[in-house]
Order: C-alpha cells, then sequence, then structure tokens
C-alpha cells in the first residue's frame, strides 16, 4: 500500500471515529475542555481544516489526563501542524464554549506570534488541509463557529 491509500485509510478512520463520538456525545452531552492555538505570522492566522469536518478550525484539542491547557496547546500546535514553541511564546486569550458537537466545549484560545512564516507539516491524515490567510479571508470561509466569533473578537 502507497502513501496515499494509508492516508486515505486514516482519514477514513478518523471520520468513522469522528461519527461514532457524536453520537456518543449526542447521547450523553458531555463537558469537555480543550484547546485551540491561534498561530498569526504578519496578520494572518494559520487555519486548518480536519479530514473529517466540513469547517476549518485551529490546530487543537483535548487536554490528556493531568496536562495544563498551555502544555496541551504546545503539544497540539507540535502534532496537528509540527510547529515547536517555548511555553513563553503563548499568550492565552480567552475561553469560547460551543454546543456545536451535541457537548458542552470549552475552547481554550491561545495565541503565537510567529516571526516568519514556519514550513508547517500537515499530516494529511487527521489534519487535511492548512494555510495561512487574513482574518477577512477567513470569514468569507466555512469556519467552526467558535473560531468565527474570535475572529470577530479581535477584529
Amino acid at each position: 500500500m502507497g502513501v496515499s491509500e494509508w492516508n486515505s485509510s486514516y482519514q477514513l478512520a478518523f471520520n468513522i471515529a469522528y461519527r461514532l463520538h457524536l453520537v456518543w456525545t449526542f447521547l450523553f452531552r458531555p463537558e469537555s475542555h480543550g484547546v485551540w492555538v491561534a498561530a498569526w505570522c504578519k496578520g494572518e492566522l494559520l487555519l486548518i481544516k480536519n479530514s473529517y469536518r466540513n469547517t476549518l478550525t485551529l490546530p487543537g484539542g483535548g487536554l490528556d489526563r493531568g496536562e495544563s491547557k498551555a502544555a496541551a496547546a504546545l503539544r497540539e500546535l507540535d502534532e496537528e501542524v509540527g510547529i515547536r514553541a517555548n511555553p513563553d511564546d503563548l499568550h492565552y486569550w480567552g475561553e469560547y464554549q460551543s454546543s456545536v458537537e451535541y457537548k458542552r466545549d470549552h475552547i481554550n484560545v491561545y495565541e503565537i506570534e510567529l516571526p516568519h512564516l514556519p514550513n508547517f507539516q500537515i499530516d494529511n491524515r487527521e489534519v487535511a488541509w492548512g494555510q495561512f490567510c487574513s482574518p477577512e479571508q477567513a470569514l468569507n470561509r466555512p469556519l467552526f463557529p467558535a473560531l468565527r466569533n474570535y475572529l470577530k473578537d479581535k477584529l
């Protein structure tokens, strides 16, 4: 099996897992806490598209057991787009709440200002696309609702 076929298999697995997750969250309506990282460079924001969602979002995810929010933000930034940063580079912006996926989600947004456009890496498995764009360009795209709220607050 070639790389493309493996990536397609991973994307299918992520899609199935996501759909099962939606069923679980619909039934149990859990409360969750996660992080996003708004990676800015010269006025442009890094947007990503997960292979299992129809909307664009930011690098991020849930907290591991015992993990701080800042540590989770750094881990997710590295895991999803291959950008490594120091804790001092992160600045806490605030928390957004979402019930889009049938859960009471608390999304803690951290920001990082990158001095130059990084050579970010997407895995073509969980993350299928990534691009830097202006906030105005982003607002004309299909965004996860909490991301749209963050961008409106930034502007």
